[in-house]
């Protein structure tokens, strides 16, 4: 992991630890951020953080024409989703 990478993951750490803090201490949401943070540092470690940068790049992308069709054959309605 370069230095780089160390920053980024200690700051993504700290929004997770903020969205925690911000939480009642017995709600079941803390487990998942405790979780997303461990799978965050493990990617980050095993040298994936460009591929989780590429994932959350992809985020938000309006489906292609294409894809909204392969969707539909699976009868699944993108519209609804």
């Amino acid at each position: 992991m370069t230095s780089e990478d160390e920053i980024e993951l200690h700051k993504l750490a700290g929004m997770l630890e903020a969205i925690s803090d911000g939480l009642n201490p017995a709600s079941p949401l803390r487990e998942g951020l405790q979780k997303a943070g461990i799978a965050l540092s493990l990617g980050f470690i095993h040298g994936l953080r460009a591929d989780i940068e590429r994932q959350y790049q992809r985020l938000n992308v309006p489906l292609s024409d294409e894809q909204r069709a392969r969707l539909r054959r699976l009868g699944l309605d993108p519209d609804l989703a």
